[in-house]
């Protein structure tokens, strides 16, 4: 699987974040193996050695946030510009993905065991924030992925279990120092406030609310794909408890 850049960037450019987060719906019981990075020839080996490393390091990162399952044993390989170039230059800027599949261990019965969401609440009080891990988005999309059900679902048996709950669900992104175009706080934020109804929670316990990238974890612009996912986010105000 390969990922592609632009010109002396280290992030994955807009075409192959929609690959990736396509791939990503279907990596199922993959685990990756090697991960190698290339650049084209326009700037010395030394620099080009260093950009394929940082590129490498970031789709690292990006799989990591994302739970893909690594190998013990995986291999990291930063060519630069040591390998055999396309005379097409965009073609060279990229990391490669190898992976293989592999058998899915048995699941075994459990007690119930309280929700991430459960458990936060219940320390939770009026006016504080709670961030909803694991609801993720296509990139510059409002359409959910789906890893992102399990934790929709722990959030609608709350809000079931506790009637009294009421909540303004915040949308964040990351990035973008002004709004513009590509904010979609606001319609992430309105998909759970959606989703949420449709299942029965009554509108007059909800709000949304979407805050572009006014409120970032870590300062703009961010350092790297960690950061950055940190900031694309969803929380959850407690109104009334």
């Amino acid at each position: 699987m390969s990922f592609f850049f632009n010109s002396n960037e280290d992030v994955i450019n807009e075409e192959s974040q929609k690959n990736f987060n396509a791939w990503l719906s279907n990596a199922k019981e993959i685990e990756v193996t090697n991960i190698q990075g290339y650049c084209d020839s326009i700037d010395n080996k030394i620099y080009n050695m260093h950009l394929s490393k940082r590129r490498v390091d970031n789709v690292l990162s990006l799989l990591k946030t994302n739970k893909v399952v690594l190998s013990k044993n995986i291999q990291l390989s930063s060519l630069g510009e040591d390998f055999l170039q396309s005379n097409i230059l965009s073609e060279n800027r990229k990391v490669e993905i190898l992976f293989h599949k592999v058998q899915p261990l048995p699941i075994k019965k459990e007690e119930h065991k309280i929700s991430a969401i459960e458990f936060n609440l219940s320390k939770a009080y009026v006016g504080d924030l709670l961030k909803l891990d694991n609801i993720n988005f296509l990139n510059l999309s409002d359409q959910l992925l789906p890893e992102s059900k399990p934790a929709l679902l722990e959030l609608i048996s709350v809000m079931k279990k506790n009637k009294d709950l009421e909540i303004e669900i915040q949308g964040h992104i990351c990035c973008q120092k002004k709004e513009g175009k590509y904010d979609v706080s606001e319609a992430r934020a309105k998909r759970i406030y959606d989703i949420l109804i449709e299942n029965g929670i009554e509108k007059v316990r909800l709000s949304y609310k979407g805050f572009g990238s006014k409120k970032p974890i870590y300062p703009l612009p961010e350092k790297d794909e960690y950061e950055r996912i940190a900031n694309r986010r969803v929380e959850i105000l407690i109104v009334k408890k």
